[in-house]
């Protein structure tokens, strides 16, 4: 059976002698659980990429670059910013939007698939550093999101305005969007780690699996 390869895209952190990759390997255990391969993006043309692998998954990591938040954004607000891979993410993010591939977004991920499509982002929220809290759907949803009860947090910033092509499908007890995905093509976006929440490789969570959200992607791969 045919296992979807996924791309996962990787933050990039200064070494002695040249710039290091680096990414969690909840990422590819959880794809994995789900069905898929998980594959590590450490630059090349983003076309061949997307030409190549099935799906693409935009991973957690600092902030997206004051420039690109669509709001007059104090610099001093923005945490471990890097502009080379918000422009590898934007141009991958095109890539595999423009072929009609799955694309899933995790945390900074979530944040950066709205940004690129025209929404923008709250430069600083308090209260989601380092902690849980239950979700609410705003609209019924079809989608994997029900599965979640509860979820990690480990972020301040937040989406704002929704991009016009996206919709809101989950929040925090206080407003806060959760989670973002596209009605007609498979896009989706959530704010909190699920990688973090899948048995047997990490529980933030206790009694959460969120495996399915992995399993959207793959199957629609």
């Amino acid at each position: 059976m045919y296992d979807p390869v996924i791309l996962i895209s990787t933050g990039r952190i200064p070494g002695a002698r040249s710039v290091q990759r680096q990414q969690s390997e909840l990422y590819g255990q959880c794809l994995a659980a789900a069905g898929g391969l998980g594959v590590l993006y450490s630059s090349g043309d983003p076309n061949a990429a997307a030409a190549r692998c099935d799906g693409l998954l935009l991973s957690g990591g600092g902030d997206l670059h004051p420039s690109r938040l669509g709001s007059a954004a104090a610099e001093n607000q923005c945490r471990s910013v890097d502009p080379v891979r918000d422009a590898e993410e934007a141009a991958l993010f095109e890539a595999f939007y423009r072929r009609g591939k799955p694309i899933f977004g995790i945390c900074r991920g979530m944040q950066a698939i709205n940004i690129f499509m025209g929404g923008s982002l709250r430069t600083h929220i308090e209260g989601h550093s380092d902690c849980c809290h239950t979700l609410r759907f705003p609209i019924p949803s079809a989608m994997p999101l029900r599965t979640a009860r509860a979820v990690n947090s480990y972020h301040h910033q937040a989406v704002d305005r929704v991009a016009s092509s996206l919709c809101a499908a989950a929040c925090a007890p206080d407003g806060v969007i959760e989670a973002i995905f596209h009605p007609r093509v498979p896009i989706l976006g959530v704010q909190w780690h699920p990688e973090r929440m899948v048995p047997p490789f990490c529980e933030d969570v206790s009694g959460e699996n969120h495996t399915p959200l992995f399993s959207w992607l793959c199957e629609h791969c």
